[in-house]
């Protein structure tokens, strides 16, 4: 096979479409009910399982493999460099169709165990059958059963490495592998295994420290120049009946240099010197203590002939080679394309419109093409694009780039991402540039010189249809500016494991006259802006790659010319008691307030807090109502700020942000700790929704105890509003003080700020985690989490006479024995109550409070564990998690309140209900997975109860989902059947029992005809019900089919 990479081909409905497939189908316990900060064994990321199809990007990256994914024979799978997949314990990457890792020297696509500790054999590793060659490019795959297995296609791999496999690194059989520039070490098995009918042609390739280096089968065949063989059990074990030669090569350093049934070549021989025994003869005994060949279930396999010669099949090689065309284009071009329909028809009750899915027909195309020079010159072209009633014409992305060895040119949408405080991911339609001088020792770029400038977002004009919202169109105060961002960056890499960066990155917001866009006068719903940063990063691998550090340091900040404005709209959110770090997202719903109905319980809880007793419906009414409050005072407010913005003035400490994190293994131990540092002033066009003012520091250790468990501690603080009212708080654990290194405010401060609303908010996570692998096929975990929260807040009790809230009902104003009473009316209602005790609560309604000082302080207690059986090829999973929240806060000004014995209920008819937000909840999820040839399904279901302190609120949730694969006709036709349910029934106590429900019904089905080699079709229709008995404005239905028609060429 010649040297010619082999490039993706996206079988993708739509990019749109390719991320909605790439949703994960399955998560277990630990993973689903983690706290935000809290660190469980397994990293975090973008969790997908299931089919998989089109762009994996690097603005979506780290990916969560929570299941199988499969690349089927009609679809292709392209990852971009940078991309980071991490496999959940027992999960794979099986290719039916074709795949390219696009990584290149300075971003290596990553495929790995999702363990924080990982050991060898963690994931089972990536398996390609299909038709059209793969490639994987700049790739690092570790900690897999089998890194890869190819039968009946070719790969190409460059520049990767395989690392930490249990059975086979690169395993080959009737396939072909092109393998240049790449690393085999730690290899418990056969780094390189060529079995009957494959073949191998190596380049410039390293092993180092396997247990057998290459192993050539019977019938197989190896070809390798420039190869390094050292310090492993066995150089090379050959079967005898195969082909292998060495050229330029070396053979050292090893247990045994080759073991062979057979005389070997005289290029094998010549290159073996200076093991410690260069030849033995036990290759039958080595083969049969290895693990067995893998196998790729479902495929068509190619008969072992057992009188079958290798001359003979080298012969017949030959002659095929000879009637292929061997004229060498100038350049290569391959792709797809894709045309499809569809048809929504919505049905909402009567008197409500349908703002939730654009009706009718609708049209989708997309579009990949890879050009390829011989000499590595690239063009890449892709394209989605969209049409429906609504939006009558959606380009979204459409790229354009160039890539040379020395230039890298990209045209149209595109993505840049680096250090999360300063550039975590800002979306560009405009171009970019980078240029890379000279190589280092490692043959990287030296020096990189980048650069772009284009839009990060786009205008919205008034009266403008919504993008995003079905009959949605843009009003006074919804406008968005156009925001134009501005780049540039110096990277040096003097070594491989070492580099550093310094850049900067100008944002400027226009209105009137935006670049290429209609302009408005109108006023915005955010701020106009102008902003600059400045950053540096570094990146240290300290040898032998055990230590890894970063560090990165960032100056920043914006103007603003509606600063009041602003203000004005934050000051009724903040006095509302909603979180300070929802304002970004509270500013997103003024401009957008159609999306309160969509919002998760988690963003809503967020927003209000853990202390809230709100049902879903009353958040989201109170919400509303809040949203036209703040823009309301958005228009009062009477700013005399002038609209000219002058960047560089009032630079202090607060325009700063740092961050650093270490990750060091040693042997069976694996440590990592954080830091982040950003300043009140700080701010990043890069990382838009970055909290400012934060404190951020984290620590983890994990240790191998035993080969089946494994144990980890981690510990995290993260502080909110650490800086406020212009103190420093640098290390952010003493509010009000300069340094804030557990020292304490002064208190005059405490009383000057007592009642203010954004007081500094700390949020402390533990947690314990025990991971046991009792067996191949059994393993279990046990997790605990305790989360802390504390903040002073601007609570007060006071006196409340008014008979209505019923204060007067509490039993210790019920009469006593031998005590004077009297007689409460209450519309018509008389209540006899103690006399003496209702003149000592009325008369304290002279003082300011009965109780002042308020610190909140939160629990929350979460116990996981869930156990994985696996039988034949089913999975099963099954789990529990009990959450407890319990309340302890307290007022320290309450000599008052301390005379009251009253229940907590009552005191929150005056301030404060004590544990009325408290509750347990428990969720026991349950999932089974079966995959074999005529069947592949995945079954979810996950039961959910929570109990409330308050009310006798209660809320029961079932989650069902499932989803069906059934290959037919030798897979000519594919059938997938899906669907999903859910029920929320929520229950309290308010004058009589009340309730309210929610229900959501999902179902799908699909039928994928592989017409020809080059031709499929996908046929697609389903319905999804979101039933909303007790809100009928949010209820609808969407009833759906369509069509997909894909080209391969």
């Amino acid at each position: 096979m010649k040297h010619v990479l082999i490039t993706a081909i996206a079988l993708t409905a739509s990019l749109s479409s390719a991320q909605t497939e790439l949703q994960a189908e399955a998560q277990t316990a630990a993973q689903t009910e983690q706290t935000p900060a809290q660190k469980s064994p397994i990293l975090r990321g973008t969790a997908i399982s299931g089919n998989i199809r089109g762009f994996l990007r690097a603005s979506e990256s780290p990916y969560l493999v929570t299941g199988d994914l499969l690349v089927d024979k009609a679809s292709a799978l392209v990852i971009e460099p940078g991309v980071i997949l991490q496999f959940t314990p027992g999960s794979k990457l099986k290719v039916e169709g074709q795949i390219v890792a696009a990584g290149i020297s300075t971003e290596a696509v990553v495929f790995k165990s999702a363990a924080r500790t990982p050991k060898a054999g963690d994931w089972k590793g990536i398996t390609i059958s299909g038709e059209n060659g793969s490639e994987l490019r700049n790739a690092v795959i570790t900690d897999a059963e089998n890194g890869v297995v190819i039968e009946n296609t070719g790969l190409n791999l460059h520049g990767s490495s395989i690392k930490n496999s249990t059975g086979r690194g690169l395993y080959i059989r009737n396939g072909k592998a092109e393998i240049t520039d790449c690393e085999f070490t730690d290899n418990q098995g056969a780094a390189l295994h060529v079995s009957n009918y494959g073949e191998a042609s190596l380049d410039n390739v390293v092993f180092k420290k396997n247990t057998v280096a290459i192993y050539n089968s019977n019938l197989g065949y190896i070809d390798a120049s420039g190869t390094t063989i050292q310090e492993n059990g066995y150089g090379i074990l050959d079967m005898g009946n195969s082909h292998l030669t060495l050229k330029n090569s070396d053979i050292s350093k090893n247990t045994v240099g080759a073991s062979a049934a057979d005389v070997l070549d005289n290029s094998v021989s010549e290159s073996i010197s200076g093991n410690a025994n260069d030849f033995t003869v036990d290759s039958r005994t080595v083969a049969g203590a290895l693990s067995e060949d893998p196998q790729i279930f479902g495929i068509k396999k190619r008969i072992t002939d057992p009188d079958e010669k290798i001359g003979n099949l080298i012969k017949s090689r030959e002659k095929e080679s000879a009637l292929q065309d061997s004229t060498a284009k100038s350049w290569n071009i391959i792709g797809n394309v894709m045309l499809g329909g569809n048809y929504h028809h919505v049905i909402t009750g009567k008197s409500y419109e349908n703002t939730f899915q654009v009706p009718g027909f609708g049209a989708e195309a997309s579009a990949y093409l890879l050009m390829q020079s011989p000499d590595g010159r690239t063009i890449e072209f892709n394209a989605d694009l969209s049409a429906d009633s609504w939006n009558h014409f959606s380009p979204n992305p459409v790229t354009l780039s160039y890539t040379d060895q020395v230039n890298h040119l990209v045209l149209g949408d595109f993505q840049k991402s680096q250090g999360d405080i300063y550039m975590s991911n800002l979306p560009i339609f405009g171009v970019g540039y980078t240029m890379s001088l000279l190589r280092n020792n490692a043959d990287m770029p030296l020096f990189e010189l980048g650069g772009f400038f284009g839009e990060a977002r786009r205008p919205y004009a008034w009266n403008d249809r919504h993008p995003l919202i079905y009959k949605e169109y843009i009003e006074d105060g919804e406008l968005q500016a156009q925001r134009l961002a501005y780049g540039a960056s110096f990277k040096w890499a003097p070594v491989r494991r070492f580099d550093a960066t310094v850049g900067i990155i100008y944002a400027n917001d226009e209105m009137e006259d935006p670049l290429l866009r209609d302009g408005s006068s109108r006023s915005t719903g955010e701020p106009m802006q102008t902003s600059f940063t400045m950053y540096a990063d570094g990146n240290w691998l300290f040898y032998p790659g055990d230590i890894e550090l970063n560090g990165s340091v960032a100056v920043g900040r914006a103007d603003t010319a509606d600063v009041a404005k602003e203000r004005a709209a934050n000051k009724v959110f903040s006095e509302a008691g909603l979180n300070v770090s929802s304002m970004g997202t509270l500013r997103q719903l003024m401009n957008n307030e159609s999306r309160i109905r969509t919002l998760s319980d988690q963003e809503l809880y967020n927003i209000f807090g853990d202390n809230t007793t709100l049902t879903r419906s009353q958040m989201r009414d109170s919400l509303r109502t809040l949203i036209r409050d703040a823009k309301l005072a958005k228009r009062e407010e009477d700013s005399d700020i002038e609209d000219s913005r002058v960047m560089g003035l009032n630079w202090g400490s607060q325009n700063f942000a740092i961050g650093a994190s270490l990750d060091w293994s040693i042997y069976k131990t694996t440590i990592s700790a954080h830091v982040k540092y950003v300043g009140e002033d700080f701010y990043s066009a890069g990382s838009p929704d970055q909290l400012s003012d934060t404190r951020e520091f984290g620590g983890r250790i994990e240790q191998e105890i035993r080969d089946y468990w494994t144990l980890g501690f981690a510990y995290q603080i993260n502080v909110e509003n650490a800086a406020n009212h212009g103190n420093t708080n640098l290390f952010g654990l003493g509010e009000g003080t300069r340094w804030g290194f557990f020292d304490e405010a002064s208190d005059s401060w405490q009383e000057e700020h007592e009642l203010d609303n954004d007081r500094t908010k700390y949020i402390q996570n533990f947690s314990l985690e025990n991971t046991f692998k009792i067996s191949n096929n059994i393993s279990t975990r046990l997790n605990y989490n305790l989360e802390y929260r504390t903040q002073y807040r601007p609570y007060q009790l006071q006196v409340n006479q008014f008979y209505k809230d019923g204060v007067f009902l509490d039993d210790w104003f019920a009469p006593r024995k031998g005590k004077k009473t009297i007689e409460l009316t209450d519309n018509e209602n008389s209540t006899t109550v103690d006399a003496e005790r209702w003149a000592q609560y009325t008369g304290y309604a002279i003082e300011d409070y009965l109780a002042s000082n308020f610190q909140e302080r939160i629990f929350r207690h979460t116990w996981a564990a869930d156990v994985s059986l696996k039988q034949g090829k089913s999975i099963v999973k099954v789990g529990g998690v009990l959450s407890i929240r319990s309340d302890y806060s307290k007022f320290y000004k309450d000599s008052l309140a301390n005379l009251l014995d009253l229940a907590d209920s009552t005191w929150g008819k005056m301030g404060y209900y004590f544990g009325g937000a408290d509750y347990l909840e428990h969720t026991y999820p349950l999932s089974w997975t079966l995959e074999t040839d005529l069947l592949q399904n995945s079954l979810i279901v996950r039961p959910r109860f929570k109990n409330y302190t308050r009310d006798e609120m209660k809320e029961s949730e079932i989650n069902v989902d499932e989803e069906m694969t059934i290959p037919l006709m030798n897979k000519f036709l594919t059938l997938g059947i899906n669907g999903e349910f859910r029920y929320l029934l929520t229950t309290w106590e308010d004058d009589g029992e009340q309730d309210e429900t929610e229900m959501d019904i999902l179902g799908g089905l699909n039928v994928k005809v592989n017409h020809t080699k080059h031709w499929s079709s996908e046929w697609f229709a389903g319905t999804a019900m979101y039933l909303r008995p007790d809100s009928k404005r949010d209820e609808y239905t969407d009833i759906y089919g369509g069509i997909r028609v894909n080209y391969i060429f």
